[in-house]
């Protein structure tokens, strides 16, 4: 039990107290949680004993699952015991065994059948190190018909007062403002968004002010500089220099967005700021077996938290809710699967953080 463990933030020039209240997980409410899913993907996750390029390999073993941040939210919410409705547009050609695989851990899904097949992501996971490489598919191209007709579907199933949760990369093919659409038909039914995109969509969508936006360092540079990157790589970027660039990137996407932006910044920590209240939190050392997916995870927990303030009839406590995600993203590293965090070693994080560990950072 983790009531009352305290911390710290300076929000502006005030400085302020919060407590960590989790014994909320899973009760629900008339609030609900919907996660959209815009562009499913089956993970492949590969075991090889080390990834030598330009060389044949045989692999140690091989999982298929249904994957896409945001099955991994949906996952990391079931395991927080936080009921969540999943939505997505899936490909006919092999949509069957997409939602079935969903179906199997138990997910509460609404596909929306649409052209084409669900793309793959290739996960390389080296079993003589903790290194992790990802290569994901662009997928099928998607009309923007369809794209527009998922829109209706996904916002007609949002009702006022949920928390909508829509997570990851569009399919292939659609215009720079296919998220923006998206964000205004559920705020159009006065929903709240969290939204986690590739930058392409990332930087239109802000100008609708989605409530959060959630990207990662990379992402969140190129979405303010308009610079195109199609590689992500953590190691390059030392932990005081991610600290002092994901806050500033913070700063100057919450300037576009006028709402609240987390910049989540690997093992160094997460940048939070809404212009008014800002922070940072570190993130706790733990040992790595897969970080793949922890950022979702991150949101999962989030999210949890920002639903329990809803719920409860008041504003969200940023803080509690950012400290929370980074004990789940934590929780998520020490195991494999993707979003297949475990509730009591999350919980067992965010008390041994004191709730999650804040430095105070000045106003601007």
């Amino acid at each position: 039990d983790t009531r009352g463990a305290q911390t710290s933030v300076t929000t502006g020039v005030t400085s302020i107290t919060y407590a960590l209240d989790i014994d909320y997980l899973g009760q629900g409410g008339p609030m609900a949680i919907v996660v959209v899913n815009p562009n499913p993907v089956f993970d492949r996750t590969i075991v090889v004993e080390r990834l030598v390029p330009g060389t044949v390999m045989r692999t140690l073993e091989v999982e298929v699952t249904a994957g896409g941040k945001g099955v991994n939210v949906a996952r990391a919410l079931r395991a927080l015991q936080v009921p969540a409705t999943f939505i997505a547009p899936v490909g006919r050609d092999d949509g069957q065994r997409y939602t079935r695989l969903l179906a199997e851990e138990g997910a509460d899904v609404e596909a929306f059948d649409v052209s084409g097949f669900v793309r793959i992501a290739s996960i390389y996971r080296e079993s003589t190190s903790d290194r992790v490489t990802v290569v994901n598919d662009a997928g099928h191209q998607l009309p923007e018909t369809e794209w527009d007709a998922f829109v209706e579907f996904a916002a007609g199933r949002v009702q006022s007062g949920d928390l909508v949760l829509v997570m990851g990369s569009l399919p292939a093919g659609l215009p720079a403002d296919a998220a923006a659409r998206l964000v205004r038909a559920c705020h159009a039914r006065e929903a709240r968004v969290i939204l986690d995109t590739a930058p392409t969509w990332l930087a239109s969508a802000m100008s609708t002010h989605p409530d959060l936006v959630a990207p990662n360092i990379h992402e969140a540079h190129a979405a303010v500089t308009s610079s195109p990157t199609s590689v992500f790589d953590d190691s390059t970027v030392d932990d005081a220099r991610a600290r002092a660039e994901a806050m500033e990137l913070a700063d100057r996407c919450a300037e576009k967005t006028t709402r609240m932006v987390c910049v989540t910044a690997g093992s160094a920590g997460v940048a939070f700021s809404s212009g008014d209240e800002r922070g940072w939190i570190d993130a706790p050392s733990v040992d790595v077996v897969s970080a793949v997916g922890a950022g979702d995870s991150f949101v999962a927990g989030l999210a949890a938290r920002w639903h329990h303030d809803l719920e409860s009839g008041r504003d969200v406590d940023w803080p509690a809710a950012v400290g929370f995600g980074v004990a789940c993203a934590s929780a998520s590293c020490e195991v494999v699967r993707a979003g297949g965090v475990e509730r009591s070693r999350a919980l067992h994080i965010a008390a041994e953080m004191g709730v999650a560990e804040v430095e105070a950072v000045g106003a601007r």
